[in-house]
């Protein structure tokens, strides 16, 4: 397995002269400072918790719909011979529902990944091993921000005829569904150039949230492990002590905490919207 290098394109020199600027120094009476394997570690650590966090993917990635159980089907335009479990996504595929092609849905469906950057194909299947019907691509229209599509027939007679062929013969119910039927293969992520220009707060949260893993280290670094103080009688020599949660760096690292959420709260209002539950 290749060595794992950021996502975001952070290095721990960018760490260094940012937010860990004049903190990270050596721990007392100790020659040796924090190792960058160390930092980079909870780098690393804040990128994994930013995607799961928000469901959104770094870099450019492949999104495929069963791709284990693809990889022996006899239909060559449905195997899938090169699923890479590191580099790639593996997800259920997705239920046909009903009412699917009601006017106000218009094949609506939310994709589990976020930003789509481009759909490769969408297939309806029995089982995921026997294709049905290929939606043409010109009918998929993403919303790329929201991960969602829907599939508008745009094409002519030979697209129509065989979409209302697979409507009247597999789902002649309009109360009937079909789980696991629809496989949707995508890419999601952001390039580097987009996350450079419109996405440095994003960024600016791995930062802090790097900051953050490497709070409790810190302040044992900055007072040795020691959080009290005392002055000899002669005034000669002295103990230092440190309150607060985090020693000397409470201060900056209460206030990566607030900073940090406050980055997390304003991508989902801007990308997913107000989050709210009836009771």
């Amino acid at each position: 397995m290749p060595p794992r290098t950021s996502k975001t394109g952070i290095t721990v020199a960018d760490l260094k002269a940012s937010e860990l600027y004049g903190i990270l120094g050596k721990a007392v009476g100790e020659a040796l400072p924090l190792a960058n394997e160390t930092i980079e570690q909870k780098l690393f650590a804040a990128e994994d918790f930013y995607e799961h966090e928000l469901g959104l993917r770094w870099t450019p990635t492949r999104v495929l719909s069963n791709p284990e159980d693809r990889a022996n089907v006899s239909d060559p335009l449905l195997r899938v011979a090169d699923f890479d479990p590191i580099q790639d996504i593996s997800e259920p595929a997705y239920d046909y529902p009903r009412g699917l092609w009601e006017y106000e849905r218009c094949g609506f469906l939310q994709l589990r990944n976020r930003p789509i950057r481009s759909i490769i194909q969408v297939v309806f299947t029995w089982g995921t091993s026997i294709q049905i019907w290929r939606v043409p691509l010109d009918w998929v229209q993403p919303d790329r921000r929201a991960g969602t599509i829907n599939m508008v027939p745009t094409s002519g007679v030979t697209s129509l005829l065989p979409f209302n062929v697979y409507l009247m013969s597999v789902l002649s119910s309009p109360s009937r569904g079909l789980p696991h039927s629809i496989l949707i293969d995508y890419t999601v992520g952001f390039s580097a150039d987009e996350l450079a220009w419109h996405h440095q707060d994003l960024l600016n949260g791995v930062r802090l949230m790097t900051l953050l893993n490497l709070g409790g280290i810190v302040s044992t670094i900055a007072s040795g492990g020691q959080m009290s103080g005392s002055l000899s009688m002669d005034g000669l020599s002295h103990s230092r002590g440190f309150g607060g949660k985090y020693g000397a760096y409470s201060g900056p690292i209460m206030l990566a905490i607030e900073q940090e959420k406050a980055v997390r709260d304003s991508w989902r209002a801007k990308q997913r919207g107000i989050q709210m539950a009836i009771c």
